[in-house]
Order: C-alpha cells, then sequence, then structure tokens
C-alpha cells in the first residue's frame, strides 16, 4: 500500500474514533440543539479529552447550545468561534454537528442516529501545522503566523445505509459541501484565502518536516521549492515553470534567476528549501522509473519480471523512402515495432524503461514518436513469457528529459499525457491514461476536468462575466486584465483566472463565447490554430 493510503486511512481512522474532527465528543443536534454527550470516561487516545464531568455541565453547555443552534435553523449559518459556514435550506433537520477544539464535523442526522459516527459529510478544522493527507483534504485559508483552516470531506461514502431514502439524502447532501466550502468566513485579522493557488501556503512561514511531504509527488515537490522562490520574485529559466508561476495571482517577476540574491530568503525558507530538496532525493530513489537509454546501446533489465535481466536495444534506421524501420531487440530476437503500430517520426536518440505498476512485477519499453504535425505519441511495450505486447499509447512525452522537467508516472497505474483541443485555439491538456489490468491495456479516461499544460496570457478586450459554477454569474473580470486558461471539459466549458485572481467558468460554442455572445477573437488577444 502507498504512503499517502496508509496516512489516509490513519487519518480517517482517528475521525472515526474521535466523531469528528473534534477533540470534546459532544454532539450537536443543530436542528433541536440536543446535547447528546456521548464520549467514553477517560478516553485520551487521538486527541480526545477527558469527559467524566459531562453530565454535570450539560443543563449550562445546552442553553447556550440550544440558543446557538436556533439562531443556525432561522438563518441557515453555524459559528463555531471564528468560523462561520452557510448551510442549505434543505439541509434543515438533517444534520448534526460534532463540536471540538480545534473545529467541527458535519454529519447526516439520519445516518448518524443509526450508526454514531456515520453520516460522515464535512470538517473544518483550525491547526497549526500544513496537513498533507492526501486526497479529503483542502486549504481554505491561512495566516501570516502560519495557522491554516481546512475543509475535510470523506473519500468514501459515509452513509450508515447504501440503500433507500437515506442515501439518496446524504448523496445529495455530499454534493453540496463544496457550495458550503465557498461561504466560509473567518473573523480574523490577516486571513488569506488563495490557499489553493499554492503547493504549500504556509512554507515561507512555518518549519516543515519531511514527514508531511510523504504523499507528495516529485512534481509538486519541484513546484513547491521554486514556489519559495518565486514568493520572492524570482524569475526561472525553465518555460513550464515561469508560466505555471506566471499564473499565479500572488506572482510578479521583479528580476531574473541569475540575478537572485537568495540573501532575501528567511532562515526558516532557506530550511525548506532543503527538507523539500531532501524529499524529493527520496522520493527519486524510491521510484528509479522511468529510466533513459540512448538508442543503440544494448542495456540489461529485468522487464518481464522472472528475476532474469534480458539484453535489450532499439534501433531506428531511415531508409531511402523518408520511413523508418524500428527494431527493438530482446535477448536476440528483433521486433519490427511498425508491425504492431505505424511510427511516423521516431525519436531516434533515445527510449525508456517505465514502471507504470510499481507494485507489481515487469516493466514496459516506451519509445517515442513526434507524428505528423508535431502531436507526440509515447508507444508502450510489454514483455511476457517470451513474447513481445503492444499496451497502447499515450498523448505526448511524459518523461522530465522530454517534458521540461515534469515527470508524467505517478507510479500509482496512471500516466499524465497530452491531449490537443481546439475549442478557442490549438493547445495541450493533461489527459490520463491508465493501465486496465484485465484489459491488458492503457485505457484513455476522458470523463472529467483536463488542466490545461502552462500556457502565455491572452489579454481581455472587454469586461467577461464569468460563472462559478456551470451556468451560475458569478462577477465580472475587467477589460485589459491577463487571463489565463486553466481547465476545461474539452466540450464547451473553460475555467479562466485573471491576474487579479478572478476565476470562473466561460462557455464556448463554435468559437464564440456564450458568456458574451461574441466570437472569442473578440475577447482574447492571441489566440491561434495549427493545423
Amino acid at each position: 500500500m502507498k504512503k499517502r493510503n496508509v496516512l489516509l486511512l490513519l487519518f480517517l481512522s482517528a475521525m472515526l474514533v474521535t466523531n469528528g474532527c473534534g477533540k470534546e465528543e459532544n454532539q450537536l443536534d443543530a436542528a433541536s440543539g440536543n446535547i447528546e454527550g456521548e464520549a467514553e470516561d477517560g478516553q485520551q487516545e487521538n486527541g480526545s479529552l477527558k469527559t467524566e464531568d459531562v453530565a454535570e455541565t450539560a443543563k449550562e453547555a445546552e442553553s447556550s447550545s440550544t440558543e446557538k443552534n436556533e439562531d443556525a435553523a432561522s438563518e441557515s449559518t453555524y459559528t463555531w468561534q471564528e468560523i462561520t459556514v452557510t448551510l442549505p435550506e434543505t439541509w434543515q433537520g438533517k444534520y448534526v454537528i460534532d463540536e471540538g477544539d480545534d473545529g467541527f464535523c458535519i454529519y447526516q442526522k439520519a445516518s448518524y442516529d443509526i450508526q454514531k459516527g456515520a453520516g460522515y459529510l464535512c470538517g473544518f478544522s483550525r491547526e497549526k501545522e500544513w496537513l498533507n493527507y492526501g486526497v479529503g483534504e483542502t486549504a481554505l485559508a491561512y495566516t501570516d503566523d502560519g495557522t491554516l483552516y481546512y475543509l475535510m470531506k470523506p473519500t468514501d461514502f459515509a452513509c450508515a445505509t447504501e440503500e433507500g431514502e437515506c442515501a439518496a439524502e446524504y448523496q445529495a447532501m455530499e454534493e453540496q459541501v463544496d457550495e458550503i466550502a465557498d461561504t466560509v468566513q473567518i473573523e480574523l485579522a490577516g486571513i488569506h484565502f488563495d490557499a489553493e493557488k499554492y503547493m504549500i501556503p504556509v512554507s515561507s512561514t512555518i518549519p516543515l518536516t519531511k514527514d508531511v511531504l510523504l504523499n507528495m509527488t516529485d512534481n509538486e515537490l519541484w513546484i513547491a521549492r521554486n514556489e519559495i522562490y518565486a514568493r520572492h520574485g524570482r524569475g526561472f529559466n525553465n518555460d513550464y515553470l515561469q508560466r505555471w508561476f506566471d499564473a499565479c495571482s500572488w506572482y510578479e517577476k521583479t528580476s531574473e534567476a541569475d540575478a537572485f540574491d537568495d540573501a532575501v530568503l528567511s532562515q526558516i525558507e532557506k530550511d525548506n528549501l532543503n527538507v523539500i530538496r531532501e524529499a524529493e532525493e527520496n522520493y527519486a530513489k524510491e521510484h528509479p522509473y522511468p529510466k533513459e537509454y540512448r538508442t543503440g546501446e544494448v542495456i540489461e533489465e529485468d522487464i518481464s519480471g522472472d528475476g532474469a535481466v534480458e539484453k535489450i536495444s532499439y534501433d531506428v534506421i531511415e531508409k531511402n523512402d523518408g520511413d523508418y524501420d524500428c527494431i527493438l531487440t530482446i535477448n536476440g530476437t528483433a521486433y519490427d515495432l511498425n508491425k504492431y503500430e505505424p511510427i511516423i517520426t521516431p525519436v531516434t536518440d533515445v527510449f525508456y524503461v517505465t514502471d507504470i505498476i510499481e507494485w507489481e512485477e515487469g516493466l514496459e519499453i516506451a519509445v517515442l514518436d513526434e507524428g505528423p504535425s508535431c502531436d507526440y505519441v509515447t508507444y508502450f511495450y510489454r514483455y511476457e513469457d517470451g513474447k513481445l505486447k503492444y499496451i497502447g499509447c499515450v498523448g505526448g512525452f511524459p518523461f522530465k528529459e522530454q517534458n521540461s522537467g515534469r515527470n508524467g508516472f505517478s507510479g500509482q497505474n496512471s500516466i499524465c499525457g497530452t491531449v490537443r483541443m481546439d475549442l478557442v485555439e490549438t493547445c495541450y491538456l493533461d489527459g490520463y491514461w491508465w493501465f486496465d489490468e484485465y484489459e491488458d491495456k492503457l485505457v484513455y479516461h476522458e470523463d472529467g476536468e483536463h488542466h490545461y499544460q502552462p500556457n502565455t496570457a491572452h489579454q481581455l478586450l472587454m469586461d467577461l462575466p464569468v460563472w462559478d459554477t456551470l451556468g451560475n454569474k458569478k462577477t465580472v473580470i475587467p477589460a485589459g486584465q491577463d487571463i489565463y486558461f486553466l481547465r476545461s471539459d474539452m466540450k464547451e466549458w473553460i475555467y479562466v483566472r485573471a491576474k487579479d485572481g478572478t476565476e470562473g467558468y466561460i462557455q464556448v460554442k463554435d468559437g464564440e463565447v456564450l458568456n458574451l455572445n461574441t466570437p472569442a477573437e473578440s475577447v482574447f488577444t492571441d489566440l491561434y490554430f495549427f493545423d
């Protein structure tokens, strides 16, 4: 099991033991104002407090809690210390709130009544450290002294029953959690609500440890390390990094990379740079693949996974007619790769050995094709039982050496490549392929939104209304700003960000921005289409 999954399971288990994010186990039914007070005597593990005196204090707590929850019922708001959230009107009478020292959690009442701790919908937590459990937690805000505020969401269906009205109600409530997160108000001086625009929002204010970096990929660590420099306006020679930070509303380039003075860094920042570098080195040791090899050389790798190495070479030979022979030789047997899938314009100097499924034996051979019109493709092959098998291809070249330092291999059964889109201009977005072990081939994941590869800005030629969700108007971005395209469903919706940080969706059909009923070239500058 991956470290990310282990930490996540431990975290969720702790939440269930404590019945939520809080350390006091007094369950507040926000619809009725009742205090259940069901903490176990003497329980102190996982941050829970001893509650032997709950019975004596219940009446006093009930008075203040009832008043607070009556207000919540009428105004659809709930306040815990400095945090206030607005709850949907449809939730009235359907939820239970569990308060703690560091925040509160919200449960579906119907599930909670069936099984204590079930029906977990979300939690809001205040922490003095940066949490990095992985899936399920989102930093909402932070302060200059390093205090962070988190939204916690379940990573699985937490309803007490998977059938009937209870499950349907839970699912409907769970789908509204993000709307609640958007309403969060924190009454605190110096609060910042742009945490999602950083890889690690507090890397300049609090010390990091190697443990909190365990769940991060090499790409995330790479961005996080350079983020420390970017806060001080440093420029970057790497195009990917420069475009990444250009699209961040907080970033303003004030010096070239070679002219940057490290003296502006604080001791915390210098220490954190060292911690992140060490984490990158450890990641590289634990994930030795993909490995780049030169064409024409004979290498030794156990690609079959049987414990014995194979002797492998890859040769690209240009023929008189301009075509190429692409020959992969394994243990003396030559395979013409064009018989598996035609390779149009092969990369002639390198090939790769990869490890798509790290927890299984066996490796893959990957060869690169620049294709027609620079539509790059990577082809993958497996060698099993003395036979070569073609398992599919991925758009783009998902290798650090070919991709401005970015690694497309997650080590979790998937590859991040590129897909081409021509919705408002020709551009490339992240595409994801996963290895289907039953079909024994790579499968493209079409659903959901795809992130743009960092690109240059387009200037906005007119005021642009954008929507917070698909079709719901949010705000207007004034003309003259630089606009960055962030992600798209590749059908009609694009999520954009202005340099001032304003974000939202635009809808595009047949080259027209429907938010304005205006052709895209009249809304944005520098739109280009490739053949």
